[in-house]
């Protein structure tokens, strides 16, 4: 059973805010005051402030001085970028992963804890227990740099995603199975594969249903 971890305040507001600009509640456009958000927050200003720095890094705030932010969204562009680079790592974390035996247990046990959630219709726990067998993967590719990289990319989008598409979480656990199964059997090619399959058919879904969402840079 994964440990529970308890997220720095400033990364507990930019998950927050993420979710609201993502189900528009924040729209494009709308200035945002680290004084209106620690307010409706019931904190300080300075997790505020730290969040809108890492909202802008993931292109979806834009600082406008020391206390105000303007949201910006994502572009459909943008979107597609972030899927296809986190495609490449993750099918390269799984092709890794795949050549690592000892480590394969530890994905087993987290894919597990995913049909367990699917089965009891928590998408609650569903969103967790997904993470979690992604992490398992990157860390059994036994590659720091990798790791990193896929860490940031994962809290660049919202990890709530799943509650915009809770009708995609069957879909997501049977080609969790085939890459778990693609993994053990030691094939690299399709461990990779199957994961990057994976990833881009979730793009895929998420912009042929939610595609208002977003602008284009065309």
């Amino acid at each position: 059973m994964e440990r529970l971890k308890v997220l720095p305040v400033r990364e507990q507001v930019a998950a927050v805010l993420r979710k609201a600009i993502f189900s528009n509640e924040l729209p494009i456009g709308k200035e945002l005051t680290q004084e209106e958000i620690a307010n409706q927050l019931g904190i300080s200003r300075m997790p505020v402030r730290e969040a809108f720095q890492i909202l802008e890094r993931d292109g979806l705030l834009s600082l406008k001085n020391n206390r105000s932010a303007v949201v910006t969204g994502l572009t459909k562009e943008d979107l597609m970028d972030h899927y296809i680079i986190r495609a490449m790592l993750e099918g390269e974390a799984a092709a890794r992963a795949s050549m690592h035996p000892h480590k394969h247990e530890e994905i087993l046990v987290a894919h597990q804890n995913v049909e367990i959630a699917v089965g009891s219709k928590n998408v609650s726990d569903y969103i967790s227990a997904n993470g979690a067998f992604h992490r398992s993967i990157w860390e059994a590719s036994e590659s720091t740099r990798i790791i990193t990289l896929l860490k940031q990319l994962w809290n660049g989008l919202p990890p709530q995603l799943a509650d915009f598409l809770p009708e995609q979480i069957e879909k997501s656990v049977i080609e969790h199975s085939q890459i778990l199964k693609a993994i053990q059997s030691g094939s690299p090619d399709e461990a990779r594969r199957t994961m990057e399959a994976h990833v881009k058919r979730s793009m895929t879904d998420f912009l042929n249903q939610h595609s208002d969402k977003f602008t284009s840079d065309k």
